[in-house]
């Protein structure tokens, strides 16, 4: 058995630590437990059946329905100072020479329980072949499937490319002070370079954000623009629907990339990208088949 104690940022980082769980899991036959990603549960078919202790393989039983302390387990386990007999303890709590810790490498065949505690842990070679399990695990509720489908079928039936635009704000601001916080005047110089890379195709620009930019729409002048419904995941899913993405160095663009196999172009400093626009070509769009 897997058992993840990392509660390490918000939804997509969750989803890519324990989607690398899954992934393992399905592959040696472990299951898989995560005391950490219960807040974000009830947005996922293969998670809303255990709101209080998310498991896979998903089962339904009684555990499915009492909410226990999970939360004090958790805390536990991240105190232990040694493992167990028949435990393994991988930390995972920093990166190890720029990478992360695989567990195709370091997993003890005979270990019985093997105790996640950090963010740093994937494994990155079980994920290359059981990539649709994740997405059939991680596929959200149908009521946001619906609304998903209500905004993108439209501009399907109108335009021959939609081309997403992940416009981060929110804590960013705080990141590096703000090395990736792109004026919208920057935006709009990006969207200029996607239409000119795209010659003779209708295309149109979806915007996610966490900061609602509809107000502004006049600084899109020129563009066929649309916003997403702002919720997150609708937007994160929306994204994932997309022919082309562009964003920030952020895991909630990766995993929509991942998802949707949509290619994604990761945007460089604010202060490199002026050349980086200029350069910009559709050959570095990257498939992200790996979160």
């Amino acid at each position: 058995m897997l058992i993840s104690t990392c509660r390490y940022g918000q939804l997509c980082n969750r989803l890519a630590l324990l989607s690398h769980l899954i992934a393992y899991g399905q592959e040696t036959g472990r299951p898989v437990v995560d005391l950490a990603f219960g807040e974000y549960a009830a947005h996922f078919t293969g998670t809303v059946m255990n709101p209080y202790l998310v498991r896979f393989p998903a089962r339904k039983d009684l555990l499915s329905y009492v909410p226990l302390p999970w939360n004090y387990a958790r805390r536990w386990l991240n105190r232990l100072p040694s493992p167990p007999p028949g435990w393994q303890i991988i930390s995972g709590h920093e990166p190890i020479n720029s990478g992360c810790v695989m567990l195709e490498e370091v997993v003890q065949p005979e270990t019985k329980i093997v105790l996640i505690q950090g963010w740093f842990v994937r494994a990155s070679q079980s994920m290359r072949k059981h990539e649709q399990v994740v997405r059939e695990y991680f596929t959200p509720l149908p009521k946001y499937q619906t609304n998903i489908e209500r905004l993108i079928q439209p501009l399907r039936e109108k335009y021959e490319i939609l081309v997403g635009l992940h416009i981060r704000a929110g804590d960013y601001h705080l990141l590096l002070n703000g090395a990736y916080i792109y004026p919208l005047e920057q935006w709009h110089l990006l969207m200029q370079k996607m239409a000119s890379l795209l010659p003779q195709k209708k295309v149109a620009f979806l915007i996610c954000s966490d900061e609602n930019y509809r107000s502004k729409v006049e600084l899109f002048t020129g563009f066929s623009v649309y916003f997403g419904t702002g919720n997150m995941i609708e937007d994160l899913y929306s994204l994932a629907q997309c022919d082309y993405l562009i964003g920030p160095p952020s895991t909630y663009s990766l995993w929509a990339a991942f998802y949707g196999c949509a290619p994604l172009y990761q945007l460089p400093k604010n202060c490199e990208l002026a050349g980086a626009v200029e350069c910009l070509t559709l050959e570095q769009f990257g498939i992200y088949t790996n979160t």
